[in-house]
Formats: C-alpha cells, sequence, structure tokens
C-alpha cells in the first residue's frame, strides 16, 4: 500500500515537473522575445530538479510494489507446496 501512494506522489510531481518544464520552455518562443532565455531559466532549472527528482520517487515506490508483490507470490506458492504434502 505504502509503494502505490509513494509512486502515485512521483507521477504527481513527474506531472507538474513536466508541466512547468514545458511552460518554461515555451515562454520564449511564445512571447515573441519579450522574455528572455535567461528569465525562462528561472522555470527550467526547478522544473528540470522537480522532474528528476519525482522520477526517483516513482521508480523508489515502483520497487516496493515489486519488492512486496514477490514476497506475497512466494507465501502463496509457500503455502501451496505444505498443503501438497
Amino acid at each position: 500500500m505504502i509503494g502505490k501512494i509513494i509512486m502515485i506522489i512521483g507521477i504527481l510531481g513527474v506531472l507538474l515537473g513536466g508541466a512547468i518544464l514545458l511552460i518554461s520552455l515555451l515562454l520564449p518562443v511564445l512571447t515573441d522575445g519579450r522574455t528572455s532565455w535567461d528569465e525562462a531559466l528561472l522555470g527550467i532549472i526547478p522544473g528540470a530538479i522537480v522532474l528528476a527528482g519525482s522520477l526517483v520517487i516513482f521508480g523508489g515506490g515502483l520497487i516496493i510494489v515489486l519488492v512486496q508483490r514477490k514476497k506475497k507470490l512466494r507465501g502463496i506458492e509457500h503455502r501451496r507446496g505444505d498443503a501438497l504434502v
């Protein structure tokens, strides 16, 4: 359960970081030069940091979910083996 919560937080962070990064990258192009690339970097850098951190959080949650699932399957196989003997 905790792994799924961590994965959801990671996905939300990826969406937020991606949106910040995309908007900041498009800002100088869409404003026809009224926004400089130096000003856009104030959004690009934090967006990239949030995106990268969220990917790490999502990966950690995914690992936790997979490990818990593997433990659960091993427990089921162990119980089935005892029942057959």
